[in-house]
């Protein structure tokens, strides 16, 4: 629960946010970073080097949904090396398909290689309750490579 301090903190800082309605999604439109570092190959490379995969995957997520359309290609081309688990080599696969299809990119051939596929399925997340929708939402990239995951938590803003 929060304390008195606390709460009036937290309402200055709603009370600026509704006076100011730019948002950092519409800032960084506006001044895009000069270089945009985070692609699969990247996530990969951190994972490899001992970074958590989704900590990864997320903050590639956050910065591709603000790269201008026409560099949004080059963050799905270059092929992923092997991460070491072969969920996550067939997530990042799945991932650039979905990425291609929701903002009319090409399809990168690499993720179509056979060792981006999944033997047995794989439901991210470890709630058993959760099979039957993560079966029903789960995007049809991901279902192909027998992956289910929630369309929600491939969303960032």
């Amino acid at each position: 629960m929060l304390g008195y301090h606390q709460r009036m903190s937290l309402d200055r800082l709603l009370e600026a946010a509704r006076a100011d309605p730019t948002t950092v999604r519409d800032w960084l439109r506006a001044n895009p970073p000069e270089h945009f570092r985070h692609t699969l190959a990247h996530v990969a490379t951190r994972v490899t080097e001992g970074e958590d995969f989704f900590i990864a995957m997320r903050e590639f997520l956050d910065q591709f949904m603000i790269r201008p359309d026409g560099r949004r290609q080059e963050a799905i081309d270059d092929v992923p090396s092997t991460t070491g688990d072969a969920r996550h080599d067939a997530f990042l696969a799945g991932l650039a398909e979905h990425l291609a299809w929701h903002h009319s990119l090409h399809l990168p051939t690499w993720t179509n290689d056979p060792t981006r596929f999944l033997d047995r399925f794989w439901f991210v997340s470890s709630v058993r309750g959760f099979r039957a929708i993560l079966i029903a939402h789960s995007p049809a990239a991901f279902r192909r490579r027998g992956i289910f995951v929630h369309p929600d938590s491939l969303v960032r803003y």
